[in-house]
């Protein structure tokens, strides 16, 4: 049973998700001449989970029909309530191969939870066989594997719509804590930091090859870039300038020249890296509820932030919490016109539909322009 929480449905009774959308196009830019700031809700896997209260969610990721299912599902209580369908109703059975796996990281599948992606060893000798293998491989042959081409066609060969490959992807941080142990990753750093920053500098050489045979191949041409790199957080500012913005500084150059969108997501409490990221050029962010978003504005004034309310406060908290924080988020970060009212981070597993009305609803009342 889908969760709708009776309380906020009540509260948002004469609410119009229609028309809320529809001004919401005119709302995105970062400027003050627009009717109000602009909301989103980031909802995605974790949260259809608990929604839907799915029954496997390791069938989910393998079995296309029963995935789609879902979503269609999803999307008629999220049409009703919501008056927008979230979730791809023919999603793909095939990927591209990532970037993680090219270093020798595979998923792990549980019961319960999202994909996991599997250290691949704590041997530092091992690991310079999987670098030297990584540096042999040729990406133009290996990211496109031969089940992904057939669907591609097949789906070409229909006329539906295609996406548009290689726009962006995991940052540096959590690649290399996810490819290697965390402890391993900073162990690493300390004891063998001529393996880590060949780690570092591969790193960066294949996700530039990687994600331009991606776009040649889908036909991309739009220059930008996005960044999801929760383990940021992890790094001090020495150790990520160190390793982490030389391997950013590199994608972007090259995915996102010149004024093309950079966009990092960092659902952490990363706030000691913001000089870091505004040296870098990333001016869309979507940071941890830790991050004050005053201290964001001050700190990158030319940034949109896309938040900033914490994803738990809106699953747990009372109508008034909610309206308070929405208020004092704009108040803090919004009358630049560089507000986009949505969660810090992805919604909260467990939070209904009522609750996303409301907030639709805050951010229409109280994040408004004057004339």
């Amino acid at each position: 049973m889908p969760i709708v929480e009776k309380q906020f449905m009540e509260l948002t009774a004469g609410f119009d998700p229609k028309s809320f959308w529809e001004e919401n196009s005119r709302c995105t830019q970062f400027t003050r001449d627009k009717p109000r700031c602009s909301a989103a809700l980031p909802v995605d896997d974790h949260w259809l989970f608990e929604f839907l209260d799915v029954p496997s969610t390791v069938r989910y990721y393998h079995d296309k029909e029963y995935r789609d299912s879902l979503h269609c599902e999803a999307n008629q209580v999220t049409m009703e309530h919501l008056g927008r369908a979230f979730f791809d109703e023919d999603s793909w059975r095939h990927q591209p191969r990532r970037i993680e796996n090219l270093f020798g990281s595979e998923f792990s599948y549980n019961e319960g939870g999202t994909p996991w992606w599997m250290p691949v060893t704590d041997d530092p000798h091992e690991f310079v066989r999987i670098l030297d293998l990584a540096e042999r491989i040729d990406l133009k042959t290996w990211v496109l594997t031969e089940d992904f081409l057939k669907e591609w066609e097949r789906r070409k060969q229909a006329g539906k719509l295609l996406p548009k490959l290689g726009t962006g992807s995991r940052g540096p941080a959590t690649i290399m804590t996810s490819v290697l142990a965390t402890e391993t990753v900073f162990f690493w750093m300390y004891d063998e930091p001529e393996l880590m920053r060949r780690f570092r500098d591969l790193l960066a050489q294949k996700m530039v090859e990687l994600n331009s045979v991606l776009r040649e191949f889908s036909g991309n041409t739009e220059p930008g870039w996005w960044i999801t790199d929760d383990n940021c957080a992890l790094f001090n500012r020495e150790l990520y300038r160190e390793y982490c913005s030389p391997v950013l500084r590199q994608v972007l150059d090259a995915m996102a020249p010149g004024d093309a969108p950079r966009n990092q997501h960092s659902d952490s409490a990363m706030g000691h890296l913001l000089d870091d990221q505004r040296e870098l050029g990333i001016k869309e962010v979507n940071y941890g509820p830790t991050v004050d978003a005053a201290l964001i504005r001050t700190k990158m004034p030319e940034a949109m932030i896309h938040g900033h309310m914490p994803p738990f406060l809106l699953r747990n908290g009372s109508p008034r919490e909610i309206e308070e924080r929405v208020i004092e988020d704009f108040n803090k970060a919004g009358r630049t016109g560089g507000l986009n009212v949505t969660t810090a981070g992805s919604v909260a597993a467990g939070t209904g539909v009522g609750r996303l009305r409301w907030f639709m609803k805050l951010a229409q009342d109280h994040c408004r322009y004057a004339g």
